[in-house]
């Protein structure tokens, strides 16, 4: 009798904490959902790194990343995974147990901070995908599916605020584009009927489904959404790309034209499926030009919430550092969070105002552009300047009178000798960097590299208060391109980098000088420059 009563009070107590766990699962429909969930924030370069969670040099993922993207504006979290270096042989593919825990223990993470989740299979779709696919379309999308149905069976019991993403950035090598569009439009179905039949809540748990390449252009013309009445559509919004990634000497953005043209990639999306939901899941930039890329954030956000789009900022470690919990560019996130609660920020031009040591230091105008908002003060640190005295207002110009730049000059070497605080009444308040400057130098006097060998060239610069923006590479003889055909201009952090007074130019360019070549490099402010000659021998 007494095991019997100890068997059945072990039931009750199996019972009631299979109670406890149980997670309810509210539906909710996928516009809805993507209102609830903007702002978003890309966990870049963690679980996608290849092939170990820190391979890429961010740290191991920890729960206070979560806490302080939440505290800052963030709603969501996109998780891009990478799964391959993790998948045991065919035909099972079996993920690796210690994997799929670690997945789910980021995941908890983020669920237990109330933020809305999205995972994905990320880099897989270079690693294997694009080049199987070719070889062997039937058998790729078959292991694609195992992987699937593991990742959909584990998170099935999950709520409503977890989010499956099939695939990011797809696209198949050896294919005409339109194959290639069909063939993702086939992934997109297979995989989601994976999901819809693997059991728990995914038979309506929203899933985020791409068009080849996530491309606003290729979903125009290729994108076919399947029938599903839970799905959201992602793309990405890198455009344009020799902006945002500082390609081929492009320095600003913000023109009437550029603001014109982003409305109208995005409204293609919108207008073409206009009965989904749709996400912006990457946007970023590279260019380093930070009063452009300002700018440009605001426009994207605001540009995106007109047309009911949820955004979500890729963040490989660049911006919030993962070690020490800060924000190297805590305007950009401020910029980004007030956009996406519908509050105006304002802007001035020039964003940073560069002044030349040997001329005779003038009056400054700064252009507001208000966006409907009110100018109030400005503040150098803790002291108000006294409007009259040390500035002007005229209309929407503020003019900064040369005796107070000269005391703040005085104070500083070259570089940024002062921060001026612009304050509003919404929106972020708008740093103005003071940088004093002189032309730069190059300290290298004779330059020479061995002919086609594989080395990267490194250049010694006294910046001066300058800062590099761009580097253009002919031959001295000829004048012809040697990066691409079709541009003097190198491709901004691909075939180049600076790390305090070296310049580096990688290999894969410096492999290419037959002859001697003609380097410039190009400074901020725009018109300072510095030509020099590579010898080759």
């Amino acid at each position: 009798m007494e095991k019997i009563i100890i068997i059945f009070i072990l039931i009750i107590i199996f019972l009631i904490s299979l109670g406890i766990s149980q997670v309810k699962f509210n539906y909710i429909e996928p516009k809805k959902a993507v209102e609830k969930m903007d702002p978003g924030w890309n966990l870049g370069n963690s679980l996608d790194a290849i092939p170990d969670e820190t391979s890429w040099g961010n740290p191991p993922v920890q729960a206070y990343i979560f806490d302080d993207i939440k505290k800052i504006g963030f709603r969501s979290v996109r998780i891009p995974i990478t799964w391959i270096d993790h998948l045991g042989p065919s035909p099972d593919y079996n993920v690796d147990k210690a994997w799929m825990d670690r997945v789910e223990e980021v995941v908890n993470m983020a669920l237990e901070r109330d933020l809305w989740v999205i995972i994905n299979v990320h880099h897989d779709s270079w690693r294997w995908l694009k080049n199987e696919m070719v070889q062997d379309k039937e058998n790729t999308i078959k292991k694609l599916e195992k992987l699937w149905a593991q990742i959909a069976d584990r998170f099935k019991n999950y709520s409503e605020k977890l989010i499956f993403e099939i695939i990011n950035e797809p696209g198949y090598d050896g294919y005409s584009e339109k194959d290639a569009g069909e063939i993702q439009n086939e992934v997109n179905e297979r995989i989601l009927k994976i999901i819809r039949s693997s059991g728990g809540y995914n038979d309506k748990r929203l899933v985020v489904v791409p068009p080849l390449w996530t491309d606003i252009y290729m979903m125009e013309k290729y994108f076919k959404p399947p029938k599903d009445s839970n799905i959201i559509i992602g793309i990405h919004y890198y455009s344009p790309w020799d902006f945002t990634a500082n390609w081929w000497g492009r320095k600003n953005w913000g023109t009437t034209s550029d603001v014109m043209q982003m409305e109208k990639d995005i409204k293609i999306a919108y207008d073409k499926f206009i009965d989904y939901a749709i996400i912006i899941g990457e946007y970023g930039l590279f260019n380093g030009n930070k009063p452009a890329e300002w700018f440009y954030y605001d426009n994207l956000i605001r540009i995106a919430k007109k047309y009911n789009m949820a955004t979500f900022y890729w963040d490989n470690g660049e911006n919030y550092d993962r070690r020490n919990r800060f924000w190297r560019d805590e305007m950009s996130i401020k910029i980004i969070i007030n956009a996406s609660k519908g509050i105006p920020n304002s802007f001035i031009n020039p964003g940073i105002l560069f002044v030349k040591e040997d001329e005779p230091l003038k009056d400054k105008v700064i252009d507001l552009i208000l966006n409907g908002n009110k100018f109030l003060d400005i503040y150098y640190g803790e002291k108000k300047l006294e409007k009259n005295i040390d500035y002007l207002l005229q209309d929407n110009k503020v003019i900064i009178n040369a005796s107070f730049l000269r005391k703040i000059l005085e104070l500083g070497k070259y570089g940024t000798c002062a921060i001026l605080s612009f304050k509003f009444d919404k929106g972020a308040e708008y740093p103005l960097e003071i940088v004093k400057y002189k032309n730069p130098v190059l300290l290298d006097k004779d330059i020479v590299v061995g002919r086609g060998v594989p080395v990267n060239l490194k250049l010694y610069v006294n910046f001066n208060g300058t800062r590099l923006c761009a580097i253009k590479i002919i031959g001295e003889k000829d004048g012809k391109p040697i990066r691409d055909s079709w541009t003097p201009y190198l491709r901004g952090w691909d075939d180049f980098e600076v790390k305090d007074m070296e310049i580096t130019i990688k290999k894969h360019v410096v492999e290419k000088f037959n002859d001697n070549v003609k380097v410039t490099l190009e400074f901020f402010p725009e018109g300072v420059y510095i030509e020099a000659i590579v010898r080759v021998k």
